[in-house]
C-alpha cells in the first residue's frame, strides 16, 4: 500500500500518476506533460463545494480520491442529487464544446482529492487523440443513461421503488459491492431518491424489518438483492 507521501508525489505528476483515469491511459507522454502543466491538485473536506451551480465552467475535474455528489439546487432549501461518484471519475464532461455555465453543483461526501484540469486543454486533446475522445464519449454516454433511468424513477415509481433504486444504484454503480460504508446522510438519500427525509427514514426501517437490508455503524449491507430488484421493478 502506498503511503500518503507516495500518493502525493504520484498525484502531482500526470505521467507518473498511478491513479490515472482510464481515458488518460490513451494519452502519450507529451500529452500528459501538457495536462500536467495545466492542472492543479486540490483537496476538499467532507461537505465542501467543489463546483457551484451558475458559475463559469473553466475546468474539468478528475476525482482521484474520495466520494462526491452532483446535484441540482432546486431552491434555497431543496436539492436533487443526480449522481454519486467514487475515485477515478472525470466530472464535467457534458460542458466540453458547449455550455459555459454549470447547471449543477458538486460537493464532497468524503474528504476528497481532485485534479482540476483546464477545459481548453481537454478539448484540444479530444481533437487530436481519437482513442482518448472515444473513451470520454463512452463515459459521457454512461452518465446519460443513468440520467434517463433517474427520470424514470422519479416520474414513474412510488416511495419503495425510489429508495430501492437508490440503494441498488449505490451498490452496483458506485461502490460495486453489496456491503459498503454509507457516507450519505439521510438527507442525501432523500435528495438522491426524490423523497422527504422522514419518508427515507420510514422506508429504510421497513426495508430492515423485511430483511432486505441491514444498516449498522454507517455500514449498509443488502441482504436480499432480488427483493430490492422486485421493488424497483414494481414500485
Amino acid at each position: 500500500m502506498l503511503s500518503e507521501r507516495d500518493i502525493d508525489f504520484k498525484q502531482n505528476i500526470c505521467f507518473e500518476c498511478v491513479f490515472k483515469s482510464e481515458s488518460f491511459k490513451h494519452l502519450s507522454y507529451t500529452e500528459l506533460r501538457l495536462t500536467n502543466e495545466n492542472k492543479s491538485l486540490l483537496r476538499f473536506k467532507k461537505d465542501e463545494t467543489i463546483a457551484k451551480q451558475g458559475a463559469f465552467v473553466t475546468h474539468i475535474f478528475y476525482l482521484k480520491k474520495g466520494l462526491v455528489k452532483i446535484y441540482r439546487e432546486v431552491n434555497y432549501k431543496s436539492n436533487l442529487i443526480t449522481e454519486v461518484h467514487r475515485s477515478g471519475k472525470l466530472l464535467g464532461l457534458s460542458y466540453l464544446f458547449g455550455d459555459n455555465i454549470f447547471q449543477y453543483s458538486i460537493a464532497a461526501l468524503e474528504d476528497s482529492v481532485v485534479c482540476v484540469i483546464d477545459k481548453q486543454v481537454i478539448e484540444r486533446l479530444i481533437q487530436n487523440n481519437g482513442a482518448f475522445a472515444a473513451s470520454l464519449l463512452a463515459s459521457a454516454n454512461t452518465d446519460l443513461q443513468n440520467a434517463r433511468r433517474k427520470m424514470e424513477t422519479l416520474t414513474m415509481k412510488q416511495l419503495n421503488g425510489r429508495l430501492a433504486d437508490a440503494l441498488l444504484y449505490l451498490s452496483d454503480d458506485v461502490f460495486g459491492e453489496d456491503s459498503f460504508h454509507l457516507s450519505l446522510s439521510r438527507k442525501d438519500l432523500a435528495e438522491l431518491s426524490g423523497m422527504s427525509t422522514m419518508s427515507v427514514v420510514r422506508t429504510m426501517q421497513e426495508f430492515i424489518k423485511d430483511g432486505l437490508i441491514e444498516n449498522s455503524n454507517h455500514t449498509l449491507e443488502i441482504k436480499d438483492k432480488e427483493g430490492l430488484k422486485s421493488l424497483s421493478v414494481n414500485g
